[in-house]
């Protein structure tokens, strides 16, 4: 679709704008870049995503990882896909010119009425970041994603075993996860409400 790109290289300057006093931050730096690039940045995903689909199998190899570890990873890469799916139809049915700015793109996202999905995208933000930082501070992670390079590219799970490599090396030098994960997703939350306009509790009749 031909807002697809633009969709995603607004978005990531958004975040980059939102939260620039957190990537300025050294300990922080990595991981705000990954979050602004890796998740949100203007480039195709369908080959990672489509192998993130299938890494359970790729797990089942890689010792002392298991599932859970990154099923949370997994759900939002997709419910984000899904979401910016949801927006790039508004875009269309608004006829939007292709270098559309943010007040269209925040009608799009509003007219896309996905204020649950929204609030599901955040938690799984703050649990995801939470849940790789505790998985980063294994002993064995650096080991094992390493030496399971090889056994990646061989399973066709090279561009998903990247994304994994790329936000255990951002994550590893946070110091104060809970700081940086509160204040994006207390950020985030204040903006969706901002574009919905009120609490989905106020809107319910």
């Amino acid at each position: 679709m031909r807002y697809r790109l633009a969709l995603q290289r607004l978005q990531s300057e958004r975040l980059r704008r939102d939260h620039a006093d957190l990537a300025a931050e050294p300990q922080f730096r990595l991981i705000a870049e990954f979050f602004f690039e890796e998740i949100y940045g203007p480039r195709d995903f369908t080959r990672r995503d489509e192998q993130a689909r299938r890494l359970h199998h790729f797990v089942g190899m890689a010792p002392g990882v298991v599932v859970r570890d990154v099923e949370q990873v997994l759900e939002l890469l997709d419910l984000t896909t899904r979401l910016d799916e949801s927006v790039l139809h508004q875009l269309a049915t608004l006829d939007a010119s292709s270098d559309f700015d943010e007040t269209t793109y925040e009608r799009a996202y509003r007219m896309a009425e996905n204020y649950e999905e929204r609030r599901r995208q955040i938690e799984l933000v703050r649990a995801a970041l939470y849940n790789v930082y505790k998985l980063s501070h294994r002993p064995f992670m650096d080991t094992v994603l390493h030496r399971t390079h090889g056994l990646a590219h061989a399973a066709g799970m090279a561009d998903i075993h990247r994304f994994l490599l790329a936000g255990y090396k951002a994550i590893k030098p946070v110091r104060d996860i809970h700081r940086f994960v509160e204040t994006v997703c207390v950020r985030e939350e204040t903006r969706l409400e901002r574009i919905y306009g009120s609490s989905q509790a106020t809107r319910e009749p």
